[in-house]
């Protein structure tokens, strides 16, 4: 279970209360879950079709770039906080409770997995190459899977009293970066077998982490705050954000604008490569979890509101207010 240091992302992606387990076999659902409808928490890519997860363990997927949507019963009714996929095939979920779901199908069904959780929360995971995953959470919880998902082990990292809340573990260029509650930075140049702090330039919780193309890192979280650092992680500036408002989620688009999505329906953009940021025309107030950009440009979020376009929004230069 949580504990009260875990900072209040309001409906952000460590809000959600965890819901009592079930396990049943995969099926799609007898009623149909629409997809602006449902609190979604992650929507990642399993080639060509886009997987969505959210709260009470719903699945959905498109294959047709979102046009339409489709509901499968997983195996479980806890809220499901993120996934990832190592190949078009092989991927998993993760979510509160310990859930801990796989695919070989390309997210059509989901088999429950066992693993030494101890019924802690997962917050995240990660492919990082070759079939291996990584997933992370509460308390310091850190597994690893070497065969796409199907098995999972603890690991334990940065010494046997590390307790802080894992918000993101990301690829970084020949390094893992990690971010997280209380300022924890840490990185591992051994594909997470081994990690080593990095001095923090924040007392307060990191929610996620981005590598830019030019290669600076970004980490981001409470209060609209966003970090940059140019030399892997050792001297880090504020950027300018001109928001308090929580940031859950970056991505960088094609061409090259960062957009960085949180919290009230906050929805910022960095043409300098994560300098500066400045606020996006969106009129929607749902919270915002994480988006993606398709193959034809379009872009997608998914949050409080289900899955949602900000295609409008984010493909023009001038969109941007001054």
């Amino acid at each position: 279970m949580f504990s009260h240091r875990l900072p209040s992302l309001a409906l952000a992606l460590w809000a959600i209360a965890a819901l009592p387990a079930a396990y049943a076999q995969s099926s799609v659902f007898d009623y149909p879950i629409a997809a602006d409808k449902v609190f979604l928490l992650d929507l990642e890519k399993a080639g060509e079709r886009l997987v969505a997860v959210g709260e009470r363990g719903v699945v959905l997927y498109s294959d047709d770039q979102g046009q339409k949507w489709h509901s499968l019963r997983s195996p479980v009714t806890r809220t499901l906080t993120a996934l990832a996929f190592a190949n078009d095939r092989e991927g998993a979920a993760v979510g509160h409770g310990g859930a801990l779901l796989h695919t070989v199908d390309g997210g059509l069904s989901w088999q429950a997995v066992e693993a030494d959780t101890g019924g802690e929360s997962l917050l995240g995971v990660a492919a990082i190459g070759d079939r291996q995953l990584l997933a992370w959470g509460a308390f310091g919880l850190v597994l690893a899977s070497g065969d796409g998902g199907a098995s999972w082990e603890r690991r334990m990292i940065l010494g046997e009293d590390f307790d802080r809340h894992i918000a993101q573990i990301v690829q970084t260029q020949g390094q893992l970066l990690l971010v997280g509650e209380s300022g924890t930075l840490a990185r591992s140049l051994d594909q997470g077998h081994t990690w080593q702090t990095l001095e923090s330039p924040y007392e307060g919780s990191f929610f996620g982490a981005l590598q830019t193309r030019a290669g600076a890192l970004l980490a981001y979280g409470m209060r609209g705050n966003v970090w940059r650092s140019t030399d892997e992680g050792q001297t880090w500036s504020k950027a300018q954000t001109g928001t308090t408002l929580g940031i859950n989620s970056a991505l960088q688009l094609a061409s090259g604008r960062i957009l960085a999505l949180g919290n009230g329906g906050l929805l910022l953009a960095s043409d300098d490569d994560g300098m500066s940021f400045r606020a996006l025309n969106n009129a929607s107030k749902a919270s915002l979890a994480q988006g993606v950009q398709l193959p034809n440009g379009q872009t997608l979020a998914v949050g409080e509101a289900g899955v949602s376009s900000l295609s409008s929004l984010v493909l023009a230069q001038g969109s941007v207010q001054p």
